[in-house]
């Protein structure tokens, strides 16, 4: 019997997997896939950042120096104001003369300087000099206010620098945006530069500035170095991964001039923000939460070395198919292959190829290839195919189990069924040591012609019923296997289709002979109180080889044994007629019965068996109490 799976199964889930690629399944599939995603960049580690972006942090540390100064009335020119937020925008302006006098070749500022200073104009007169000194390579800061007009309809405003400081510093050339697309669940961290595309996309604005990343990029003469409005951000790993100085440092004359990292600055650019309790809050990646100055300087590297994340291949039916590819091999590697571990094995490689070529292309190529769909799909499949071999396997089960439960006890079954490929072999036919036992009523023929002239048929059926199933049950509990019924023959075999050797199942077989008369003379007893014929029969053995197997056509089958053994048992129970005893067996027999103290062989003498020749003939001289 074999159990397969529906045909409709396997394409089904083609048709289901084709669709997850294609994005049909929503936020909690996208979920996953960014799961995914975050743990395999996570086994690949951090990767090292480009040394030509450096991040000036207003951190913890400035603003606790700052204070430190203030309270101690020891205030150097540069600590003024630096203890607490927002800055003095003159601290700002020292802190870029400083940078671009280090070498660097252009600052990005991360704070939007709207409107005048709180300081009053000294402050913004300061930062402005410095600006108009350094023109064409200072970045500002500026960001589009989402809000709602009076109609309650949504608006847009772009905050920008003072006029006074945007004039100082070149114009609106120097502007980038600080904005960034907050991800939805199961959505990437978009490089800034996907912010401005996104308004220009749904037409909110006719014109937007860059991000400050690409601005800054511009300003020190490096293009970007791929298509940022299409890339996720591809992090270096947890916050302070980038080169970081504090800004006190930077604005400490005595330690600037003898600082070991200065020359980090020579030929690069300078990002300058506020870094207070820095990770604590931020934007999600694989290594952490990212402050807003972290952020933007992973996006400038990513902009300058071009390594920011994109998906490939970028088209929907192009990423479904690259998705289901491994399927498909599988299913039809899957239809050559019958044996349950050469498919799992070929689906076991599928899934390491697949993660394998997903961690080269996402370490080497800065690309991610759709891997959840591919890799659950062939999950799926594997469990499909293991599902299959379970129904079918419980199948040949079932056939082997009743094919061998109409001969042997279940318990010989349970035992056979442990191991599937022996029951196979069993009933494909192997050569046996046996002792095969031959039962038949004396006299039936004559008994069956007078009950049927009676018009008794069915009375003498339901009698024979009895006896048989009173021999079988004999047969059962003394080991042996119910090969066949001869009419009122009864044919069992000892040793077949499991031995527990020829000595055991010969004791065995002249054991169950006897108490197979001790069982008729209880049914005797039984059938006189009912007025019914008494039965009497003879009993036959034989041991030696003979052939076991399933024989006859394919229309019908049996497990049967066949050879001389056979046909010299059937002898020997004809022979109990002409030696008056009810159990005869033949010499092979004695011989295994020699040096049992409770069954003693008895010669009954030579005879000419028909067929075979002279055969000495044996009985049993007694047998011990309870064996009967």
């Amino acid at each position: 019997m074999k159990r397969r799976l529906p045909a409709a199964v396997l394409p089904a889930l083609l048709l289901l997997w084709v669709g997850l690629s294609a994005g049909w399944p929503g936020p909690r599939w996208r979920v996953a896939e960014r799961g995914l995603e975050d743990q395999l960049q996570r086994l690949l580690g951090p990767r090292r950042p480009p040394a030509a972006v450096t991040l000036v942090a207003v951190d913890d540390a400035t603003l606790q120096q700052g204070d430190w100064y203030e309270r101690n009335r020891q205030l150097p020119a540069w600590a003024r104001g630096v203890g607490s937020l927002p800055w003095p925008r003159a601290a700002y302006g020292l802190l870029i003369e400083r940078l671009l006098a280090a070498g660097a070749r252009a600052v990005a500022v991360n704070v939007v300087f709207e409107g005048p200073s709180s300081r009053g104009p000294a402050d913004d007169a300061a930062l402005a000099a410095v600006l108009a000194r350094h023109r064409g390579r200072v970045a500002l800061a500026a960001e589009m206010q989402e809000g709602e007009d009076q109609q309650g309809a949504g608006s847009l405003t772009l905050v920008t620098p003072s006029d006074q400081l945007l004039a100082a510093s070149g114009g609106p050339a120097q502007l980038g945006l600080t904005n960034i697309l907050v991800p939805r669940p199961g959505d990437r961290l978009l490089h800034p530069e996907a912010y401005a595309g996104a308004l220009l996309r749904d037409r909110k604005v006719n014109d937007t500035p860059p991000a400050l990343s690409t601005t800054v990029l511009r300003l020190a003469g490096w293009p970007p170095g791929g298509d940022d409005r299409q890339s996720a951000l591809r992090t270096y790993g947890a916050e302070g991964s980038l080169e970081r100085l504090s800004a006190w440092e930077v604005l400490d004359p005595e330690r600037w001039a003898h600082h070991p990292r200065r020359a980090l600055l020579a030929g690069g650019v300078a990002l300058v923000g506020p870094v207070v309790s820095e990770g604590s809050a931020g934007y999600g990646t694989p290594f952490g939460s990212l402050s807003g100055l972290e952020m933007l300087g992973t996006a400038t590297a990513n902009s300058l070395q071009g390594d920011g994340l994109l998906s490939w291949p970028a088209q929907l039916p192009q990423r479904a198919l690259l998705a289901v590819a491994p399927l498909l091999l599988a299913l039809a590697a899957g239809r050559r292959l019958s044996a349950i571990q050469a498919r799992l094995g070929l689906v076991a490689l599928l899934l390491a190829l697949q993660l394998a070529a997903g961690l080269l292309v996402l370490q080497r190529g800065n690309r991610w290839l759709p891997l959840l769909a591919p890799l659950s799909g062939l999950v799926g499949l594997a469990l499909l195919y293991g599902g299959e071999a379970y129904l079918r396997e419980a199948g040949e089960r079932l056939r082997l189990r009743r094919t061998f439960e109409r001969y042997v006890a279940p318990g010989v079954v349970a035992e056979i069924l442990a191991d599937p490929e022996a029951a196979e072999g069993i009933l494909r036919g192997r050569q046996l040591e046996v002792t095969v036992l031959m039962s038949d009523i004396r006299g039936f023929t004559t008994l069956t012609r007078q009950r049927s002239m009676a018009g008794q048929s069915e009375l003498h059926v339901r009698q024979l019923n009895e006896y048989l199933g009173a021999m079988v049950e004999v047969v059962g509990q003394h080991g042996g296997t119910i090969d066949k019924f001869i009419g009122d023959a009864v044919m069992a075999v000892f040793g077949s289709p499991l031995s527990r050797g020829a000595q055991e199942e010969a004791r065995q077989a002249v054991r169950c002979g006897l108490a197979m008369r001790a069982a008729l003379a209880a049914l005797n007893a039984d059938w006189r109180r009912r007025g019914l014929a008494e039965l009497d029969n003879g009993v036959g053995l034989a041991s030696g080889p003979v052939v076991a197997g399933q024989i006859g056509s394919p229309k019908r089958l049996e497990f049967t044994v066949i050879g001389d053994t056979v046909n010299l048992a059937a002898r020997m129970e004809a022979m109990t007629r002409q030696v008056e005893a009810p159990l005869v067996f033949d010499t092979a027999t004695a011989v295994l019965l020699a040096g049992d103290l409770e069954l003693r062989p008895a010669s009954l003498g030579s005879r000419e068996v028909k067929g075979i020749g002279p055969v000495e003939l044996f009985g049993v001289e007694a047998a011990a109490p309870g064996q009967a």
